[in-house]
C-alpha cells in the first residue's frame, strides 16, 4: 500500500526520517543514501538550512493534526511535496484533524493526504493516547517500520531532547525548556519504547544519527 500511496522508489531499499534534533547536522554526510524520506512536523525552519540537501528527493510530510505543523505553500511547491501522512486516524469528531485535511484540499496543490492506519493506534501509553500518539517523531518511526518496511532506515535528529534542536524554531517558537520534554519521555518511557521497537524489527537495518549517548548495542542498529 505505502509504495503506491507515496510513490516510493527502489522498492523501499532505503528510506530516511528527518526529525528536528541536533543530530540532523549529520545529514550532509549521508544525504545520498536514500531518495524517499519523511520530514516530520513543522519543518520550514529546517528547510531554510538543509533544503539544498533534499533537492530532487521524494519528500513526504509526516505531521500531526495541528495546522501549525503545516509547511508554507511555497515550500510544498519548492520541494515538489505531493504526499502528506497525518498522524491520526480519521474520526468525524477530530475537528483539528478535519480542519487540517480541508485546509490542504482548499490549497488546490494536488497533495495526496493519508490518515493513520487504524492498526497503529495503541493504548500502550494509556487510554488518553489511544488516538493521539505522544510523540509525532516516534510515530513516524513506528509507521515506517510497520507500513513501509524498508531494508535500510536512515534516521536523523532522534536525540530525545538531550541536545538542542538543529535550528532555532522561528516559525512556531516554543518557550518550554527541553527538560520538560525529557520529563515526558521518562514518564512515558519513550526511550525504551523505541529501543524495543528497533529490536522487534531486527530484519530492518537502522542507520541512526543521534546525540543521545546511552544507546544499548543492538545488532540491527548502526550508530553513524
Amino acid at each position: 500500500m505505502s509504495k503506491k500511496v507515496f510513490n516510493l522508489q527502489n522498492n523501499s531499499e532505503n528510506f530516511g526520517i528527518l526529525l528536528k534534533g541536533g543530530s540532523l547536522d549529520k545529514l550532509y554526510k549521508y544525504k545520498d543514501k536514500f531518495n524517499d524520506c519523511f520530514i516530520v512536523s513543522d519543518y520550514d525552519d529546517e528547510l531554510n538550512i538543509i533544503g539544498d540537501l533534499l533537492k530532487n528527493k521524494n519528500i513526504i510530510h509526516f505531521k500531526n493534526r495541528s495546522h501549525n505543523s503545516s509547511l508554507t505553500k511555497t515550500n510544498y511547491k519548492r520541494y515538489s511535496i505531493k504526499y502528506i501522512q497525518l498522524g491520526q486516524s480519521f474520526r468525524w469528531n477530530h475537528f483539528k484533524l478535519l480542519y487540517s485535511y480541508l485546509r490542504y484540499k482548499f490549497m488546490y496543490m494536488g497533495i495526496n493526504i493519508s490518515f493513520l492506519p487504524e492498526k497503529l493506534n495503541t493504548d500502550f501509553f494509556g487510554p488518553q493516547y489511544k488516538l493521539k500518539f505522544p510523540n509525532t517523531g516516534i510515530l513516524s518511526i513506528l509507521f515506517t517500520l510497520n507500513i513501509i518496511k524498508p531494508k535500510n532506515l536512515w534516521i536523523f535528529g532522534l536525540d530525545f531532547y538531550h541536545v538542542d534542536y538543529f535550528t532555532k524554531q522561528i516559525k512556531n517558537p516554543d518557550n518550554r525548556d527541553l527538560s520538560d520534554y525529557r520529563v515526558k519521555n521518562e514518564q512515558l518511557d519513550l526511550i525504551n519504547y523505541v529501543i524495543n521497537l528497533f529490536s522487534e524489527n531486527s530484519d530492518i537495518k537502522i542507520h541512526l544519527a543521534s546525540y543521545y549517548d546511552k544507546w544499548p548495542k543492538l545488532k540491527n542498529v548502526n550508530l553513524i
